[in-house]
């Protein structure tokens, strides 16, 4: 069911008919699309994400995330659900590290919840963990 409601969540926040308004996800929408699957997020270029590229990023059921970034730097550490967004301790990154989800013109924005920056776009989400991270 669970693998329904992502499918749904993403066709929909994807193709949503390019809204001039945006929208943040809510808690249960975060939910059916990141729980136990594995989110690609395109990073852009910039001074810390180096060239940019794409990060797999698996979100497990039992509170464990990974990442591995563009520049091949894998991050391992737990994350939590927050009303409109979600919150990472890396062991070896950023701690209390917080997103909200924006939808808006046809794409999912990853956005830095303190500062207000996108971190990345949601380019697809697969179920499980086929990355292995």
């Amino acid at each position: 069911m669970r693998g329904l409601i992502m499918v749904t969540i993403a066709s929909a926040a994807l193709t949503g008919a390019a809204q001039a308004e945006e929208t943040v996800l809510a808690r249960d929408q975060i939910d059916g699309l990141l729980v136990g699957n594995t989110a690609y997020v395109d990073i852009p270029a910039d001074d810390q994400a180096g060239s940019g590229g794409t990060a797999p990023m698996y979100f497990g059921p039992d509170g464990r995330v990974a990442a591995t970034l563009p520049s091949g730097v894998t991050l391992v550490g737990v994350w939590r659900m927050g009303h409109h967004g979600y919150c990472v301790d890396w062991d070896n990154g950023p701690q209390n590290s917080c997103t909200r989800l924006r939808r808006g013109a046809g794409v999912i924005a990853m956005v830095d919840a303190a500062s207000g920056v996108v971190r990345g776009h949601l380019a697809r989400v697969v179920p499980g963990n086929p990355e292995s991270l």
